[in-house]
């Protein structure tokens, strides 16, 4: 894919598989929520979560995001090294929680509310996850 096809797939809120390597050096994948903002991909975490422990531990990782069941094959993969920070937590979860949680239903868009303010009296245990990606790899069919 085109450096634009790319950013305009990762724009649309698929759910991504952050893969990281596990304290044996064991893969380990995990379903997370993302940002794309061009340059690099942004996740949010609770930091007591294993995946910040393997970060902390070996700080490769990478993300895939796959097309639904439905659509023509395609994926992209951000390789790179992941960081571990505490600012903006609470703007990026905000974001991600519109982004992913586009529910009609009343007592559905409540409980989603009412996890986003959990969310914010937690915040100073969550954590920002931050791929600066070495290699973009993609396919389309």
């Amino acid at each position: 894919m085109s450096r634009a096809e790319i950013d305009e797939f990762l724009s649309k809120p698929r759910i991504g598989v952050l893969c990281t390597n596990d304290l044996d050096g064991s893969p380990n994948g995990v379903p997370v929520w993302f940002e794309w903002g061009g340059e690099q991909v942004r996740m949010f975490s609770s930091a007591s979560h294993r995946k910040i422990a393997r970060i902390e531990n070996d700080p490769r990782a990478s993300l895939l995001v796959a097309r639904e069941v439905g659509e023509p094959e395609a994926w992209v993969a951000v390789d790179g090294v992941a960081a571990i920070g505490e600012e903006g937590v609470v703007p990026l979860f905000e974001r991600l929680a519109a982004r992913y949680w586009v529910d009609e239903d009343p007592a559905i868009a409540r409980a989603h509310a009412e996890t986003v303010a959990s969310w914010r009296r937690a915040a100073a245990q969550l954590r920002v996850l931050v791929i600066e990606p070495d290699e973009i790899r993609s396919y389309r069919a």
